[in-house]
């Protein structure tokens, strides 16, 4: 018995070093580590100037732990942000030197377009057709990565303005529409004028709908002069905006910056209206010629004469 259990620890023991063995594949070479665009720390980086290839170029700049478009001063979509700051950390799929750029066949000279992170430039060259990579410079060495950056790269400074209306944050106390005004009264919304059958819910649901409102599109504009005001404010802000029909849609011109934010027909009706309490349900309506009065007794009255 004892030998038996000798030999079964033997196995074992034969058994994890061959694993070990497996595992680490003695003579067979290691992968190469990554190489990556740049070194760059992109927690440090305050500034990215956009140069596209098409419109002005623009600056967003970090202000706490948001991004602002410089000029105008609007707040930078945050899911694009992290997407281009991810660019110096790109992996490089092959190495070239700038000497073989022969005719610009790279097309990185001069580029497509070009993004600055403080003092780190990053060209956009033309695209390999071999893996639906792009030729990328840093400095003098260019880089095939992948091609998911230089539509973010050449986009115009209103494809970066975030299309929520109000910032993180921020909490309404007065919505002021062009024939309705909702005000913030200690723990309740109000209506002015008074809408009968309105209910609180309701009053509600349309601040909430101003609270999360997303614009389907962001566009360079400014206020034409058949508008209506439209006022959005908060402790210790505003936004005052301009309402304009095109259409089916919906624009709100900002009356701080050139821009219009567009929404749809259905996102406007539930920005605009109000909603009417539903209709009882038929079986529940008292008929047109009921004689039954407020002062009729309840249920629990009947026999207490």
């Amino acid at each position: 018995m004892r030998g038996r259990l000798w030999l079964n620890l033997g196995l074992a023991i034969a058994l994890a070093v061959l694993a070990l063995v497996a595992w680490r594949q003695p003579g067979k070479t290691p992968p190469p580590a990554e190489i990556k665009l740049t070194t760059l720390d992109t927690q440090s980086v305050r500034r990215i100037a956009f140069h596209p290839p098409r419109g002005e170029g623009f600056v967003l700049a970090r202000d706490g732990k948001d991004w602002l478009i410089e000029q105008p001063r609007l707040r930078a979509q945050p899911f694009r942000v992290e997407t281009i700051l991810e660019l110096p950390a790109a992996v490089s799929a092959a190495q070239l030197a700038l000497a073989d750029n022969k005719d610009n066949s790279f097309g990185v000279d001069p580029p497509q377009a070009r993004v600055v992170f403080d003092n780190t430039e990053i060209a956009f060259g033309l695209t390999n057709p071999v893996g639906l990579r792009r030729y990328v410079r840093v400095g003098e060495a260019v880089h095939l990565i992948d091609d998911r950056y230089f539509h973010h790269a050449a986009s115009r400074w209103t494809d970066w303005v975030d299309r929520r209306l109000l910032p993180d944050g921020v909490t309404l106390t007065r919505v002021q529409l062009p024939d309705l005004t909702l005000a913030r009264g200690g723990v309740h919304w109000q209506a002015t004028p008074q809408k009968p059958g309105i209910g609180a819910d309701a009053i509600a649901e349309l601040v909430a709908e101003w609270q999360r409102a997303y614009a389907m599109d962001v566009e360079p504009a400014d206020a034409p002069a058949d508008t209506k005001p439209l006022r959005l404010e908060w402790d210790g802000g505003a936004l005052d905006l301009a309402l304009a029909r095109d259409g089916d849609d919906w624009l709100l011109y900002r009356r701080d910056a050139p821009i219009r934010y567009r929404f749809s027909d259905n996102q406007g009706q539930r920005l605009l209206e109000l909603k009417e309490p539903a209709p009882p349900a038929a079986g529940n309506a008292a008929p047109a010629d009921s004689d039954v009065t407020s002062d009729a007794p309840g249920p629990g009255d009947a026999g207490n004469d």
